[in-house]
């Protein structure tokens, strides 16, 4: 904890990642660290008898916080950095003459000047100032060996002289160290996070690939179904304009008369179905189905959901049964479980043969409670066991030659999902199947 305090405080001390550049966070270090190394310097220089240099890092302690505040508050950096580049060389200079010339550790000052300024300065900038550092040392080099007077030999002892040298090493070693280090981490900081942003992008890119294939593969079958679509809807009316062209030119006795009505009726069944479940299809791609869960008395709406279907059941010669287990209730919408069921023993009378029977009962089990719809009717072959929910957009036909296009076993599927349900099957040719829809009992 106190550690990322530490960390967060030095974070917002040399400036965000997110709003300064890293020469700028550079920078900004480089003025907290040499206000403490000048901070030290004074009270050294003072005891060793510099007074003026002593009076000169107190100065620069006072200079380092304006470029800290032109750099860090008022985000002028560049001219920070610029006065930084100008007043460290004209200090190092003065420096060199006044503390022993070549016989002081100030080439070591310039060569840490040099460094420091590398560091801060944008690539460009290169040019300039690295001539102008050469120039300088090479400058004061020749200026005191014609001229040795300038740089007279301050120091009072040998011992003075080595730790003067040892103490601007220590410093100049320190500061490298602390830079090299910040930069070694925000370039460890960039690699990590240029290799999360690719992984991330890598990720992505997969994703994006298998959306594209499951896309292009729902194109293709929303193609085929709009072509199943709009031949089967232009045929049923095909045919019933047919028939009843037939019934008004025609004269027709009375057993061929219900012939025909038998047929228009099933034709108009079986396209009003198709009709009713591309219509919620594709409202549920386009809005994504608007789910509004109730508590749901499932026999009692089974009751009255099964009426029209048990109707359609005794003209086929199929006996419709409803087994309930007491009282149920179901969190539920009611609107699309009225869609599942009513296409689930749809599909039950459909594919079940005169004579046969569907079944449509309720069981609890542990929290959640079933609904149940089993036939025996001549069952779904194995290959068609594995795509049963998928969008096949492929006619099918059941045992009276009633129509349908695959998509009611879809919608059920994502209809009992977006219920927060299940629904699976059981099924062997020639001995029926069984359909289970589950959904969460009320108040659990």
């Amino acid at each position: 904890m106190q550690s990322n305090r530490i960390q967060s405080f030095w974070q917002k001390a040399i400036g965000d990642i997110g709003e300064f550049s890293l020469e700028e966070r550079i920078f900004n270090t480089i003025c907290i660290f040499a206000f403490f190394a000048l901070m030290v310097e004074a009270p050294y220089n003072y005891l060793m008898e510099l007074k003026e240099l002593s009076w000169l890092c107190c100065a620069g302690m006072v200079f380092i916080v304006g470029l800290y505040y032109l750099s860090k508050i008022k985000r002028k950096s560049n001219l920070a950095i610029t006065l930084f580049c100008i007043i460290s060389n004209i200090t190092f200079t003065y420096c060199y003459f006044y503390n022993s010339g070549i016989l002081g550790p100030n080439v070591l000052l310039f060569a840490l000047s040099f460094f420091l300024i590398i560091t801060i300065i944008p690539k460009a900038q290169y040019k300039f100032w690295v001539p102008v550092n050469i120039f300088i040392v090479l400058a004061v080099l020749v200026l005191e060996y014609h001229q040795p007077q300038l740089a007279p030999d301050l120091y009072y002892s040998p011992f003075a002289r080595v730790i003067d040298f040892a103490v601007t090493y220590i410093v100049s070693t320190v500061l490298i160290f602390l830079s090299i280090s910040y930069m070694r981490k925000n370039y460890d900081y960039e690699r990590l996070s240029v290799e999360q942003r690719n992984r991330e992008i890598e990720a992505q890119k997969d994703e994006i690939l298998l959306q594209k294939g499951a896309l292009e593969y729902l194109n293709r079958e929303k193609d085929r179904l709009l072509s199943i679509v709009a031949h089967d809807v232009r045929m049923p009316l095909s045919s019933i304009q047919g028939y009843l062209e037939i019934l008004n030119s025609i004269g027709l006795d009375e057993a061929e008369k219900q012939l025909i009505e038998g047929q228009l009726l099933q034709i108009t069944r079986d396209t009003s179905e198709m009709l009713m479940n591309l219509l919620s299809w594709s409202k549920t791609q386009l809005q994504g189905g608007n789910v509004q869960l109730k508590a749901l008395d499932v026999n009692e709406a089974l009751q009255g959901w099964l009426k029209i279907e048990n109707t359609i059941a005794n003209k086929k010669g199929i006996r419709l049964r409803m087994l309930t287990a007491g009282q149920l209730y179901l969190m539920a919408d009611h609107d699309m479980l009225h869609l599942v069921v009513r296409n689930l023993v749809s599909n039950a009378i459909k594919f079940t043969p005169e004579g046969g029977e569907v079944i449509v009962s309720t069981r609890y089990r542990g929290t959640s409670g079933m609904i149940i719809i089993s036939d025996n009717g001549i069952g779904i072959t194995p290959e068609k066991q594995e795509h049963l929910f998928e969008l096949n957009a492929s006619a099918t036909y059941g045992t009276n030659n009633e129509k349908g296009i695959g998509l009611g076993l879809l919608l059920c599927k994502e209809f009992t999902e977006k219920q927060q349900g299940n629904i699976w099957f059981e099924s062997e040719t020639q001995k029926g199947s069984v359909f289970y829809v589950s959904l969460k009992l009320e108040g659990v």
